[in-house]
C-alpha cells in the first residue's frame, strides 16, 4: 500500500512540508482518510524554506500519497 500523509503548501513560495503520515494499517485509513483535528481559528506556521508565516486551518491540509511526487524541497512541518 502506498505511503499517504497529510501536506501544507506554503501560500507564498509553494513548497511543501508533511503535517502528519497517515496510517497504513485498513483499506479505511487509505481510502477514507480523516484530516488531523486542528485548533478552529488555525495554528500559525513559518515556511522552512522562505519564512513566511500565516495561519493555517484544517481546510489547508493536502491529501497525497506516493503516487504523487512531492515538490523537491518538501520537508516535515514540525
Amino acid at each position: 500500500m502506498p505511503k499517504t500523509r497529510w501536506v501544507l503548501k506554503c501560500k507564498d513560495c509553494r513548497s511543501e512540508c508533511t503535517f502528519a503520515e497517515i496510517p497504513t494499517e485498513g483499506t479505511a485509513n487509505y481510502f477514507f482518510p480523516k484530516k488531523p483535528e486542528l485548533p478552529e481559528n488555525g495554528f500559525t506556521y513559518s515556511c522552512p524554506n522562505c519564512g513566511h508565516r500565516d495561519v493555517y486551518k484544517r481546510t489547508d491540509l493536502i491529501y497525497q500519497d506516493d503516487g504523487i511526487s512531492p515538490s523537491p524541497e518538501a520537508a516535515n512541518c514540525k
